[in-house]
């Protein structure tokens, strides 16, 4: 595959899995019943857990656990294929960075979709949700360092850089108890959702170069 083939590849990949991903996790949400579920309130990861059950507080009964499951595991997968095909926008350690934290973070939501937090082997949903927002909010970080010298937008670069600051952000809040439990779910999605967006906004930016006719200069550019 040339190199625009890649470009426009991994674009519609990063797209394809932050769209499927809010997809599927609607369509959990719509068929948690009893009680409703709560994007306040409730964690994503509680659409995971197939068994009715009180868990850290929370009632949790989702019908459709496999289906919020299977959209984990398609986030990984799509989110490190495109990363690995946009990989050649970035040069120098900006490259390896933007694919080696991919990867962590596509590792880290695959083991959130294998394994729920209520199972016995629930540690490595925790260890999973660590890598998974952690670092799929440093791809979002690198890629918006690097993004103007790899012939990406400014608009792209600035809210690459917003995004993951404000998803972290949010992430601590939860993490430091901060939260008041009737706002957890949202504090937990800020630091879900800010990677979720930046998905879209690499696909919109990369696929933007096409439009607009200019090269990326990161491909032709090192360093």
């Amino acid at each position: 595959m040339d190199a625009p083939g890649r470009r426009l590849a991994g674009a519609l990949a990063f797209i394809v899995g932050a769209l499927q991903y809010v997809t599927l996790e609607a369509i959990a949400a719509a068929a948690w019943t009893t009680p409703r579920y709560d994007y306040a309130v409730n964690y994503i990861s509680d659409l995971g857990v197939p068994d009715a059950q009180i868990y850290g507080g929370r009632q949790v009964d989702s019908p459709l656990a496999w289906v919020m499951n299977t959209g984990f595991v398609l986030e990984g997968v799509f989110f490190v294929v495109g990363a690995v095909l946009l990989a050649g926008m970035f040069g120098g350690v900006s490259r390896w960075l933007f694919v080696g934290f991919a990867v962590l973070h596509g590792v880290g939501i695959v083991l959130v979709g294998l394994f729920d937090e209520a199972a016995d082997a629930g540690p490595l949903h925790l260890i999973g949700a660590f890598l998974a927002i952690v670092f799929g909010n440093l791809t979002a970080l690198v890629a918006g360092l690097a993004a103007v010298r790899a012939g990406l937008p400014r608009w792209f670069s600035i809210a690459s850089v917003v995004l993951p600051v404000v998803g972290l952000l949010s992430e601590s809040v939860l993490l430091a108890g901060l939260s008041d439990v009737r706002f957890d779910g949202l504090w937990e999605r800020g630091g879900v959702y800010s990677v979720t967006v930046w998905q879209l906004l690499i696909g919109v930016a990369v696929l933007s170069t096409f439009r607009a006719g200019r090269p990326v200069a990161g491909s032709v550019r090192r360093g």
